[in-house]
């Protein structure tokens, strides 16, 4: 059995090193357009939880008619889609290609 620890250790941000220099322009939030029933919006909610990223949650099984919102952005129906501050939307990212973007974004 994989322990909590290691289970999401995988999605941790990279250890800064001492010639890192913090980043001045990181985003303070992002969005997440999701549902629960959705086992991706989950997967990519844990990841931002692990990671303690703050994020603004929009439940769209509450609010069905914040979809409009999502679809308008991506033109898609799919979710989850996750807008960052800088205006780049993943929509369904798998979990490297959300690292990814945090790593860029310094998340």
């Amino acid at each position: 059995m994989i322990s909590d620890y290691l289970a999401t250790d995988a999605f941790a941000a990279p250890l800064a090193t001492a010639g890192d220099a913090p980043s001045a322009a990181r985003p303070e939030q992002l969005t997440v357009y999701g549902a629960e029933w959705c086992r991706d919006c989950r997967r990519s909610k844990a990841v931002l939880d692990v990671r303690r990223v703050s994020y603004v949650y929009v439940d769209l099984a509450a609010q069905p008619a914040r979809a409009d919102e999502a679809e308008a952005l991506t033109g898609r129906k799919t979710i989850p889609v996750l807008v960052f501050p800088d205006g780049e939307q993943l929509v369904e990212p798998t979990n490297a290609e959300l690292c990814a973007k945090l790593d860029r974004a310094g998340l």
